[in-house]
């Protein structure tokens, strides 16, 4: 017997030499020793008296064991949550405190690990509470720090990009219960635009549901926000329903995507190139990208009014003044070229191809994972079609794209892509 299991054994000894009611008590009373090797120590014992016959204080023994490694788990739980918490505190105080996103988003890096779906039940569980219980000016301070964190978590470009849509979506819904519509429409309006751009891009749930909720949460808020009392954010929001109407399953695909370029087109009457050059440029980009997909009218016509579109939105969107939305316009670039019917088709997809690089110079998988899995897919797309270079090496390289893709889109994150790039990578696999 070694001298550091001496303790443990006097302390067994106790157990067993008093009733069991008395167990809790003899424990409290030498806390310092109930530990995980101690647990170990109550096992061998148990094991032990029970090769040698006696039973009764095996199973005793074994069953203690059993409740202190059950309690030992929840207590980790329990730190755990907290951890959860005091991060999620920390986060919504540096808002309050308008610390620069750039050093917000840092701090969620360096503790990636507390955002997970225990950390947005945490969140749902503190906001709801704690605005029931506040009075009306406590409610709407902590309102709006939910909303600034909505907006900066559902645009964080790294982790889990589903749960951090998840988190957004509890921030608003949360928020929402401290603006009445009678008495604040404006921030309420603002407020379910917020929730219905979070539910457009939600990965979790039914697809269908989530845009049609996305819908009616844009439409409520139009009833607030008009083109009269708020041109500017009214045609924010027709630029983001007729995002929405692109993704839309219900209903005709054709209407569908010309209700989203109605949508654009009323965007543009006020986002125009000289009051608002960004906006004008990300509503041409949103034009080119629905333009290349249109059903009504000249296919072949479609795309190269996508591709003139995109090309406008380049001259605000340059790789110097603003390097994420030049390389989302490189996508959507790289998108019109492979589907483009006039021109040479070895020298469209090779177009295409440098797009989709230019994109990835800066889309890397450690900032924007999502979109380099996209982007690495599209490639993919791109190789398997390609005219110039040996047939069998493009084969080759689409299906490495592929699965380059399969790092983020994974089968418990991303069902849907998994299963179409599976798909696809069976189909170029047998391809002659």
């Amino acid at each position: 017997m070694s001298k550091l299991e001496q303790p443990y054994l006097k302390l067994i000894d106790i157990l067993l030499n008093n009733p069991r009611e008395q167990e809790i008590n003899i424990l409290n009373a030498n806390h310092k020793l109930v530990n995980q090797e101690f647990i170990s120590c109550l096992m061998s014992v148990g094991e032990k008296l029970r090769r040698s016959g006696n039973i009764s204080s095996a199973e005793r023994l074994i069953n203690l064991a059993a409740k202190l490694l059950q309690l030992e788990k929840t207590n980790t739980s329990a730190n755990r949550r907290k951890e959860y918490f005091q991060f999620l505190m920390t986060l919504l105080q540096q808002i309050a405190n308008q610390v620069a996103p750039s050093s917000i988003y840092a701090l969620i890096r360096e503790n990636q690990d507390k955002l997970d779906r225990n950390s947005t039940q945490i969140l749902q569980y503190w906001a709801n509470e704690t605005i029931a219980s506040v009075d009306s000016q406590k409610q709407r301070a902590i309102a709006n720090d939910l909303v600034n964190f909505g907006n900066l978590i559902s645009a964080f470009p790294a982790g889990d990009k589903s749960n951090n849509i998840e988190l957004a979506i509890v921030s608003y819904q949360a928020a929402l219960r401290a603006y009445q519509p009678t008495i604040f429409p404006k921030d309420w309006a603002m407020i379910q635009s917020n929730l219905a751009n979070a539910l457009r891009d939600r990965i979790l749930g039914d697809r269908h549901q989530n845009i049609e909720r996305a819908i009616a949460n844009y439409q409520l808020a139009l009833e607030v926000i008009t083109q009269e009392k708020y041109p500017y954010l009214w045609a924010n929001i027709q630029r983001n329903l007729g995002i929405t109407y692109t993704y839309k399953l219900e209903g005709e695909r054709s209407k569908n995507i010309e209700q989203a370029i109605a949508c654009y087109n009323r965007a543009l009457s006020i986002h125009t190139l000289e009051d608002y050059p960004q906006d004008w440029a990300a509503t041409h980009n949103n034009l080119g990208d629905i333009y290349s997909n249109r059903l009504v009218g000249d296919r072949a016509a479609n795309i190269e009014i996508a591709i003139d579109h995109l090309e406008q939105a380049l001259e605000i969107y340059t790789l110097s003044a603003n390097p994420h939305r030049w390389a989302m316009l490189q996508n959507n670039l790289g998108n019109a070229f492979q589907s483009r019917l006039n021109g040479d088709k070895s020298s469209n997809i090779e177009r295409a191809i440098s797009h989709y690089q230019n994109a990835l110079s800066i889309h890397t998988l450690e900032k924007f994972p999502y979109n380099w899995a996209m982007l690495n897919n599209n490639l993919g797309g791109a190789y398997r079609y390609r005219v110039k270079g040996e047939s069998e090496e493009n084969k080759r390289q689409a299906i490495a794209f592929l699965n380059k893709a399969l790092l983020v889109y994974t089968k418990d994150k991303f069902p849907r892509h998994w299963s179409e790039i599976q798909h696809n990578i069976q189909n170029i696999a047998s391809m002659k």
